[in-house]
């Protein structure tokens, strides 16, 4: 396996089914005061259903009536008066468009993004033509799949970076394993190393696999592999290398 340098930049800090519930309006301490009287309800509304959710934003969505409110990578849609929430997609009929999908997709995007190229394990040549970033679990077998045929992606001028996701929780050995990748003098040899089932030196230190693994969730993960694209698009599973390009190249001719 090639090995390929990686950059350095500083660690940024970190619904199907539609169901309605009733709550109640009310006022709430962090709605801004320039805001007007109907997102306050909104947002009053919404702290009653969901406590420790703060609302990142509150907007009028393409339904009168309704407003779109994003929490982290989810949304919600809440009526002007605070007594009403619906979760899931809304669809524009007369365009067949899923509204709700590429929001939630760039918000998903943004918040991997500032994770930081520093705070992944990247494999890809310095002139690299796409990236995919994926989450990743050191036992999962079509993660290893995926990365016994490294070369092949990167030949192709695909970055692959990777975070970590062990689907056994935290603690678990694949946790402790992930782990033991990134305490590596070497990580990309101790990844590779490591998706071959061989065993690495136990290291721990300083890290980021459990952000990882707590952004993982927050963005959909729910098996790895998991593919996110520059455009926030998430490809649950593991595509051979030609498919992927493919994929890349239909993706630019939308």
């Amino acid at each position: 396996m090639n090995r390929y340098k990686q950059k350095a930049i500083k660690l940024a800090s970190a619904v199907s089914v539609a169901t309605m519930v009733a709550v109640s309006g009310g006022y709430v301490s962090f709605a801004q005061a320039d805001e007007s009287a109907e997102k306050k309800q909104v947002r009053a509304g919404l702290q009653k259903l969901i406590p420790d959710g703060q609302a990142d934003s509150v907007e009028p969505s393409a339904v009168e009536g309704l407003y779109e409110v994003m929490i982290g990578a989810q949304v919600y849609y809440v009526s002007k008066d605070g007594k009403y929430l619906l979760t899931g997609k809304m669809y524009d009929i007369e365009k067949k468009e899923d509204i709700t999908t590429p929001k939630l997709a760039k918000v998903k995007i943004k918040a991997i993004e500032e994770v930081g190229d520093a705070n992944m394990v990247i494999f890809g040549p310095e002139d690299y033509k796409h990236t995919v970033t994926v989450f990743t679990d050191i036992d999962c077998g079509y993660c290893r799949k995926l990365h016994n045929e490294m070369d092949q992606y990167n030949n192709l001028g695909i970055r692959v970076r990777y975070l970590m996701f062990p689907r056994a929780g935290i603690p678990s050995p694949s946790y402790d394993k992930a782990v033991s990748v990134w305490c590596a003098d070497d990580q990309l040899e101790a990844m590779t190393q490591a998706k071959a089932g061989k065993d690495i030196e136990q290291k721990y230190c300083k890290n980021p696999v459990k952000q990882h693994y707590e952004l993982g969730k927050k963005v959909g993960v729910t098996g790895t592999p998991a593919l996110f694209f520059d455009d926030g698009e998430l490809l649950p599973g593991y595509l051979p290398a030609q498919r992927l390009m493919a994929y890349f190249k239909k993706k630019e001719a939308k």
